[in-house]
């Protein structure tokens, strides 16, 4: 038998090719899964190792619960009694307290009840004084009326502090001379004579004071009239309560 060289050469070449794609496609990725393959057995056979050992774990605290269960039995009875005997005093002072709560709010509430008719009586006499006020008014001249007021401002004027004083007497200022009905002509010359010091005199009506004068000054204000004797009068009741 005879051999080619060229014949040799070529199929030497193809057994080379061969092995190479054996070696490329065949053999390594065969080695890879095996080693992976490998690889996860082991990873299963140490994650059954943790579980035994787990399992061992909990069984050995298995056997400590079981062995304390007696003893936790009574704690939990004498602690149940416990609570029991907290919870029957707690709700012993809580309705001690609600007593003494709805005791105070009835206390409250009589105080307010009786504040609200004292302030209501003191209304309906405050009303009724009003009324008898412009009754009475009604049956003396005006004249009469402007002149005791005029005569009680005047005493009044008289005895504020110097520095008070000024203040319805200063020449740069006007001062407002309001009365409850309009004043006649001799009663506004005795407030100007009164006012004498003033810068200007003027007149206002304000049916609001019932009964009265009043000196306006553009920083302090002198009252004789029945609207201001009423709300002192009311002041002082509200105080003395």
């Amino acid at each position: 038998m005879r051999l080619d060289p060229w014949t040799l050469a070529l199929q030497a070449v193809n057994a080379l090719v061969l092995v190479w794609l054996l070696t490329r496609f065949l053999y390594r990725p065969v080695t890879a899964i095996i080693a992976q393959r490998r690889a996860e057995a082991a990873k299963l056979l140490a994650d059954a190792a943790d579980v035994r050992a787990q399992a061992g774990r909990e069984a050995e605290a298995l056997a400590a619960a079981r062995a304390g269960l007696a003893a936790e039995g009574d704690h939990i009875r004498a602690d149940a009694q416990a609570r029991a005997a907290a919870a029957r005093a707690a709700l012993l002072d809580e309705a001690r307290a609600d007593a003494a709560g709805l005791w105070h709010e009835a206390q409250a509430t009589i105080a307010r009840e009786r504040g609200a008719a004292q302030a209501e009586l003191q209304s309906a006499a405050a009303d009724l004084a009003l009324f008898i006020a412009r009754r009475l008014l009604a049956r003396l001249p005006p004249a009469v009326t402007a002149e005791a007021f005029l005569a009680a401002l005047a005493a009044d004027l008289a005895a504020l502090p110097e520095s008070a004083r000024r203040q319805f007497l200063d020449p740069g200022e006007t001062v407002t001379v309001a009365s409850a009905v309009p004043l006649q002509v001799p009663a506004q010359q005795t407030c100007r004579a009164m006012l004498a010091g003033a810068g200007a005199v003027a007149f206002v009506t304000d049916p609001a004071l019932i009964a009265g004068i009043e000196l306006r000054a553009p920083h302090a204000t002198l009252r004789a009239n029945w609207q201001a004797e009423l709300q002192h009068i009311a002041t002082a009741l509200e105080d003395n309560k």
